[in-house]
């Protein structure tokens, strides 16, 4: 019973967020049967739209894919202690800028797809220092600042997709990029392309980044406390900056692999929140690369299985919308959940410190590299 006891305790992180997930989903069937509807059928059509069919289950992936990587770099902000919330905005920005250079120029593929993938990239990561800069040498909020941030990417991206690169269509669009610029598609029919990989690529390199290096080390040591960490010799500013850096161009990132897999072109407000979403999808897996791995399948899935649902059950809109509200709205009470699972777990008798059971892990790392 003792080692049953330590292991859940161990991965409490893991078993109260499935909890959270599970009572969420209880509620939802709550919610479905006093609607006069029944939630096993409900249920059935979720799963069978997100994963039910090849197409279904393509689709669920390249759902995945922006959301994945945008969440990596809310991450990689966070990790720092800074809170980008204008990944929308780079997203944006990183996309226009992707599908602008993906139809000007005539370049062999070896180079210009990599070319507009780095380019969306740069774009992200250069728009989200002028948050960076504000927070670190004029002491203003990144959370305000970033929010207010994400406004001039949306109304730039709008004004050059229906003023400047428009073309005749009935949705506002630029040209479409040149084949040399399209990420490959796996399945023929589907959505489903290569830029699944590289989302997988990006996980790999920030957990190693942040857990296997010196300079993740001092990130993380920055993220806990600043004070201590200028009083070890690492420069808070620097890290903080090239946090701000990397996560904008990780969401600029995301929306170039967006316009070279999925649209070939920049739509006008296509994407359907990707940013914002990516946001809970970072918090939801605890702010572990591998956790986001999960909480992104979970999210990919609503976005696909929902509407398979709300089709072949006849949920309302506003159903389909309050579902997605409860399972965040679990989500977000997890550290409610965690201290009754601990307490349950451990017994009565033991007394739980919300500073030691929210710590974060921040041995050095094994190699020794110095700036």
């Amino acid at each position: 019973m003792t080692k049953v006891r330590a292991f859940l305790t161990k991965y409490e992180a893991i078993f109260t967020s499935v909890i959270a997930v599970l009572l969420a989903f209880f509620v939802i069937g709550l919610i479905l049967l006093f609607s006069g509807r029944n939630p096993i059928e409900a249920f059935f059509y979720f799963f069978k739209g997100a994963f039910g069919t090849t197409t279904n289950f393509a689709d669920t992936l390249s759902r995945i894919t922006p959301l994945l990587i945008s969440a990596i770099g809310f991450l990689v902000g966070a990790k720092s202690g800074v809170f980008n919330v204008g990944i929308e905005g780079q997203l944006l920005l990183g996309s226009m800028t992707a599908a602008v250079l993906g139809y000007t120029i005539n370049l062999p593929k070896v180079i210009h797809l990599p070319l507009i993938l780095i380019a969306g990239s740069l774009a992200g990561g250069l728009y989200a220092l002028l948050p960076a800069w504000m927070k670190i040498y004029r002491g203003v909020n990144e959370i305000l600042s970033t929010i207010m941030f994400n406004y001039p990417a949306s109304f730039l991206t709008a004004y050059l997709v229906n003023k400047v690169l428009p073309i005749e269509g009935v949705v506002p669009a630029s040209p479409f990029i040149n084949e040399t610029a399209r990420l490959t598609r796996l399945i023929p029919g589907t959505r489903l392309h290569t830029g699944i990989f590289i989302s997988l690529a990006v996980v790999v390199v920030i957990y190693i980044l942040i857990q296997k290096t010196s300079l993740g080390y001092e990130m993380r040591a920055v993220g806990l406390n600043q004070k201590a960490a200028r009083f070890h010799g690492i420069q808070v500013e620097k890290r903080m900056m090239l946090s701000f850096f990397l996560s904008g161009a990780l969401a600029g990132l995301a929306g170039a692999i967006e316009i070279a897999g999925v649209h070939y072109r920049y739509l006008d407000r296509f994407s359907p929140g990707y940013g914002f979403d990516s946001i809970t999808v970072a918090l939801v897996g605890l702010l572990n690369p591998f956790g986001v791995m999960i909480s992104s399948t979970l999210f990919g899935a609503l976005k696909t299985g929902i509407l398979d649902m709300a089709v072949y059950t006849e949920i309302p809109r506003q159903l389909v919308t309050l579902i997605n509200g409860i399972v965040v709205l679990f989500i977000a009470a997890n550290s409610l959940i965690k201290t009754k699972f601990l307490k349950l777990v451990a017994g009565k008798e033991a007394e739980f410190d919300d500073a030691e059971t929210n710590y974060v892990d921040v041995d050095p790392p094994t190699v020794d590299a110095k700036e």
